[in-house]
């Protein structure tokens, strides 16, 4: 069934509990959702010891708020975290602990506040139109042309990102083989990090996925050197994302990022930009299709924010627009709720202490899972239904306070993604344009089957069926 008949979208069915971890890792070797149980969904703490490790679960909101945002020292990264990025992202901001990431997180604040949101919706909208011409070339006015949209979404995240760090489109025919590479990392890296687990050889393993992640840095080492290149030769840089990169001054030391650094911190943003955005929009995609009622209120507050009901204006959807989609906010929060892009935290508790009434030893690893905590059943009514308006203002009081201490797809505190409000912003354009000028049907043959790695995906893509408006 392509589609549910009531209000629950597709998902992978928690497996009954089994008491010894290691038929879970096996699970998880294919997916990381294969590591929970029916349990984890009812529970507010779960622990278990594997091999030497004291392994916990947390789902309390309130032991959540003090990992991430009351005590964040006492819960740094987890050195698998590190470990298992290095390869890809080197020390960029997302693995590290400490001094370190204070140093990095005031270089990268600086290179975002001039990557506003007003001023990238430009290169936002270039990637977008892109897109909407690429499905243009693919149907026919008469009748629906199953699309994968899967891969439209991650080409253009893909793309809003290459135009918003280096000022320039992503093409076609470089695209196709670093998803391929981005796609085998994912893998790989899923299956070591169960390895590890096991005590199979640390440096064996990063240096097998070593070899997956270098075509992927040096594509990007590459494109940096040859902007880099131009700019010497232009007398006015472009204004982007690598720009402010390389311009952004520590005031501690007045140090900036070294070449070494800014490949790091590219091939993390371009990872982050693309990929989470991209899982999160081709299941929004496919939930249209799925939720007609949705789809047609999210066109109507479209075309009411153009000011036209009976048919939208030409002009493109400005930055007051966007703002002014509620419901499309709404829609985005719900499925970034059931398909949080990246649905494991981990960290690692710096002394023994205790968490939700369980005991948590030092060197604990501490799982914050949004999959479990924004589908669990003490904190959500209907928690695997899909209803947007949990995130209206007008909701009941029970929406509103799950809403705000139960969901976390960005992470919470310090750490929390320091580019969701361009997540959000890229979201809604891709949506409202693309409900603007088509309708999304079910494709009757296709089920999404969602593992999650490093990211959440569909193991066998994500189609639908379009249909142009006239």
């Amino acid at each position: 069934m392509a589609c549910p008949l009531a209000q629950v979208p597709v998902y992978p069915k928690p497996a009954p509990y089994k008491k010894h971890f290691f038929w879970r890792l096996l699970k998880g070797l294919h997916s990381w959702l294969g590591l929970l149980s029916d349990v984890d969904f009812h529970i507010p703490i779960g622990s278990v010891q594997f091999r030497g490790l004291h392994l916990l679960l947390l789902n309390e909101p309130a032991a959540v708020k003090r990992v991430l945002v009351e005590e964040v020292e006492a819960f740094p990264k987890h050195p698998f975290t590190l470990w298992i990025l290095e390869p890809l992202i080197g020390r960029a901001i997302f693995s590290v602990n400490g001094a370190e990431w204070t140093r990095q997180r005031r270089l990268l604040d600086q290179a975002f506040q001039a990557a506003q949101l007003r001023r990238v919706l430009p290169q936002m909208r270039g990637a977008v139109e892109a897109l909407l011409q690429r499905l243009d070339r693919q149907l026919d006015p008469d009748r629906s042309v199953s699309i994968e949209i899967d891969a439209e979404m991650t080409l253009v995240t893909a793309d809003v990102i290459m135009r918003t760090i280096l000022s320039r489109p992503l093409q076609g025919d470089e695209a196709a083989g670093i998803f391929r590479s981005f796609a085998r990392y994912q893998r790989r890296a899923g299956q070591a990090l169960m390895l590890r687990f096991l005590r199979l050889s640390e440096r064996r393993l990063q240096a097998y996925l070593g070899r997956h992640a270098s075509t992927i840095r040096t594509w990007i080492g590459a494109a940096i050197e040859t902007r880099l290149e131009g700019d010497a030769l232009s007398e006015v840089p472009p204004q982007d994302l690598l720009q402010a990169l390389l311009e952004a001054r520590d005031p501690d030391t007045g140090a900036g990022f070294s070449r070494e650094e800014l490949v790091d911190q590219v091939c993390f943003l371009f990872l982050a930009g693309h990929e989470t955005s991209a899982s999160a929009l081709g299941m929004a995609v496919y939930l249209l299709g799925c939720f007609p009622e949705v789809q047609q209120r999210l066109r109507a507050e479209v075309l009411e924010v153009l000011g036209s009901q009976a048919g939208a204006p030409e002009r493109s959807l400005d930055f007051e627009d966007l703002r002014g989609l509620s419901y499309g906010a709404a829609i985005f929060n719900e499925t970034l709720r059931l398909y949080p892009p990246v649905s494991f935290f981990i960290r690692e508790a710096q002394g023994d202490t205790e968490l939700a009434g369980s005991r948590c030893p030092m060197r604990s690893l501490v799982t914050l899972s949004p999959w479990v905590i924004q589908r669990h059943e003490q904190q959500w009514s209907d928690p695997n239904a899909f209803r947007p308006e949990r995130f209206l203002s007008d909701t009941n009081a029970d929406d509103r306070r799950w809403a705000r201490d139960a969901f976390m797809p960005y992470g919470l505190g310090p750490r929390k993604c320091p580019g969701a409000a361009f997540a959000q912003q890229e979201a809604l354009l891709v949506l409202a344009e693309l409900v603007r000028r088509f309708e999304v049907l079910p494709d009757p043959e296709h089920e999404p089957e969602l593992v999650a790695r490093l990211t959440l995906r569909s193991r066998n893509g994500i189609r639908v069926r379009l249909r142009a408006r006239s």
